[in-house]
């Protein structure tokens, strides 16, 4: 690969225009906000700047409406919480470099969506979305899930198209919305839409680590509703769902620390990985004390379950389900009343690399090249790796930047390991879809 000291050139040459483009994409806020998301700005940011490197003509911008049957896929999931999702508005953006054949194509794939910046007030910068740096690191909601790996692939292309590289196939470089909180159908929509290309790679957070494999999971709602009346009266009994919330987690509690005493570990996770019930939310009766003054009706836990890739839906539900009620049963209270568990977001099954793709030989050799330890690894996150493979023929790896804290405070992401991608990634596409200069 006799390009690699020109991309290093390159990546001197153009390192202020990216850290600067990295960081207003950041100032902009493009949180994911169910049933609706505001995505667009950010597209539109971004669109800006890649037509100043890629034809317009080569540059699609679409919703996922847009998609014809879409709404029929199996994998399209179009509520949350029983809320109907919104997409107006909310793009997919898609760049193309044209190769001069038909050859093996390669695409960079990354979501411009975030989670909310609510909660804590930032320590590091007290804005959220500053963008700005300290100690070789920038802050803010999205730096590193995802807004450094989905920028990284478009520069990928204004660097493979400054270095003149002739390329046989095709590369791309795209920005979907609506992936967290579970959503996923903005990469069904461009799967659908882009469904022969070879190989992707997916720009989550992985600290240069080679992800070929990630967990999955969903989002669960447990609920308990009581007849009532609720208040305060003396001349009724106050049937009180708080206790029973308290004892459904406890008994969450204790699927989450006998979970995997059954589970077999996949070999391309660390021993140390474990499954996790991750429980994020104990509501009833108001969040504050001035909505309390009364024993209310009803109440819910909000929670995440894992699973890996080899776990079926039907078998991961019955096993929890049956556990619940083994626990639960144990009370007078849940007898005649079992509470009712839901999932509100769809089933996300996990992700596995073909290693033997040809794709992931040429990765290795941008990582040897590069001077970069080559990790191979199982990833402890789920993401929307797993719909490439079930809704096209697109095989894909994860390899994103180094940071630290996604969806918490003080997000970050390391700025040398934002060059250190942009760098495997052309390398790889060099090597991957090029004739030779």
């Amino acid at each position: 690969m006799e390009y690699a000291t020109d991309v290093d050139k390159w990546l001197e040459k153009n390192k202020d225009e990216i850290l600067e483009t990295l960081s207003e994409l950041i100032q902009i806020k493009t949180e994911n906000l169910p049933p609706g998301g505001n995505e667009k700005k950010g597209q539109e940011y971004l669109y800006n700047k890649i037509t100043k490197f890629i034809p317009e003509r080569d540059i699609d911008i679409f919703e996922i409406d847009d998609i014809e049957d879409i709404r029929e896929n199996p994998l399209f999931f179009p509520t949350i919480d029983g809320i109907k999702k919104k997409y107006k508005d909310r793009p997919n953006l898609v760049a193309k470099l044209r190769g001069e054949g038909e050859s093996k194509s390669l695409l960079f794939s990354g979501h411009m969506d975030t989670m909310p910046a609510s909660g804590e007030k930032w320590k590091i910068f007290e804005d959220p979305f500053s963008g700005k740096i300290r100690d070789g690191k920038m802050y803010g909601r999205g730096s590193i899930d995802m807004k450094a790996g989905t920028l990284s692939g478009f520069y990928t292309l204004k660097c493979l198209k400054d270095l003149r590289v002739r390329l046989s196939g095709n590369v791309y470089a795209e920005s979907v919305v609506d992936e967290e909180n579970g959503g996923v159908n903005g990469t069904i929509a461009a799967r659908m839409k882009y469904p022969d290309i070879d190989f992707a790679i997916l720009a989550e957070p992985t600290g240069l680590a080679v992800g070929i494999e990630s967990i999955g999971g969903s989002d669960w709602k447990v609920s308990v509703m009581e007849k009532g009346p609720g208040g305060i009266g003396t001349d009724i009994e106050l049937i009180n769902p708080i206790y029973k919330l308290s004892k459904i987690a406890l008994a969450l509690e204790k699927y989450d620390n006998e979970m995997n005493k059954n589970i077999k570990l996949p070999d391309s996770f660390d021993k140390s990985m474990k499954l996790r019930l991750l429980t994020y939310q104990f509501s009833s009766g108001g969040s504050t004390y001035l909505e309390s003054g009364s024993v209310p009706t009803e109440g819910h836990i909000a929670f995440w379950l894992e699973t890996f890739k080899y776990m079926k839906e039907e078998e991961v539900r019955k096993n929890f389900i049956d556990f619940m009620k083994k626990e639960l049963g144990k009370y007078n209270d849940f007898r005649n009343n079992f509470p009712r568990f839901e999932t509100v977001i769809r089933f996300m099954s996990g992700h596995k690399t073909n290693k033997d793709h040809p794709a992931m030989s040429s990765i290795r050799k941008a990582y040897k090249i590069s001077n970069l330890e080559y990790k191979e690894e199982g990833l402890g996150f789920a993401c929307d790796a797993y719909a490439f493979k079930e809704v096209s023929n697109t095989d894909v790896v994860v390899i994103g930047p180094a940071g630290t804290n996604p969806h918490g405070i003080d997000e970050y992401v390391e700025i040398d390991s934002v060059f250190k991608l942009i760098k495997i990634m052309v390398l790889t596409a060099i090597d991957y879809c090029s004739n030779g200069s």
